[in-house]
């Protein structure tokens, strides 16, 4: 999108993707990105959709950690997987303008592909990311490259933090922490590259209120409608996506 071709169209679609994304992430924990980014990118290219998320992405993630930050101590021990995330971000983002979008789709396509992989597989390869140390750097570097190229990372964030059994809390804290870290490796890159120009600034603080105000409402309505629905709800809505995904990159 160039500088003074603000889309009406489009910003209407990326609030309404936003919301249904924090909405659901409310009610089931999924993430936002995992839903919007593909959607955005499935209307405009993958560059859009990746930057536009940055500040909703930030900003929900944000909120979580001041939620929890009595478990801020938990920090220390994950720094190199943190730290090794947001230089993993930096890289990532620069490949929004090096990468062919071609190439960036079928990533995402790759990405949802190996979530719906997992799904059915009951999470079952969740034990290789059990790392420490160098490995768990390794491991941050790889989720801080997919979520500045592709706007997600939680098929790396997830399982490393699930696979030591932190209680739901402790879990959401570090799981936003990491987020919040790749985010602001992806802000700062943005803004050095001038990928987040004025029209995208605006579309995304725009972004920022749907993106709040729905994912409280999505946990204040979870108990309402069954976790089962909404889980095929889900599904479905990942199963469109990479059709329209893969039909982009053939």
């Amino acid at each position: 999108m160039e500088a003074g071709s603000l889309s009406i169209g489009l910003v209407v679609f990326v609030l309404v993707a936003i919301s249904v994304g924090s909405l659901l992430k409310g009610m089931t924990g999924i993430g936002l990105p995992l839903i919007a980014v593909p959607a955005i990118a499935s209307l405009t290219s993958v560059e859009e959709a990746v930057i536009l998320m940055i500040i909703p992405v930030m900003g929900s993630n944000v909120w979580l950690v001041v939620t929890h930050a009595k478990y801020r101590s938990m920090i220390r021990e994950h720094l190199p997987f943190l730290i090794a995330g947001f230089c993993g971000a930096v890289a990532g983002t620069l490949l929004l303008v090096t990468v062919d979008d071609r190439w960036l789709k079928l990533v995402l396509a790759v990405w949802l592909a190996l979530y719906l992989i997992q799904y059915v597989l009951g999470d079952a390869l969740h034990f290789i990311f059990r790392a420490k140390g160098a490995a768990a750097a390794l491991l941050g570097s790889a989720a801080g490259v997919a979520h500045g190229a592709s706007g997600i990372s939680v098929h790396i964030v997830a399982p490393y933090f699930h696979g030591r059994g932190l209680a739901p809390a402790r879990y959401a804290f570090l799981v936003a922490v990491s987020f919040l870290t790749t985010s602001s490796g992806q802000l700062v890159t943005a803004f050095g590259n001038q990928l987040l120009t004025a029209d995208r600034l605006v579309i995304a603080l725009l972004a920022l209120v749907p993106t709040l105000f729905f994912t409280r409402m999505g946990v204040r309505y979870a108990g309402i409608v069954s976790q089962t629905v909404f889980n095929r709800i889900i599904l479905a809505l990942f199963v469109l996506m990479e059709i329209k995904l893969i039909a982009d990159v053939l």
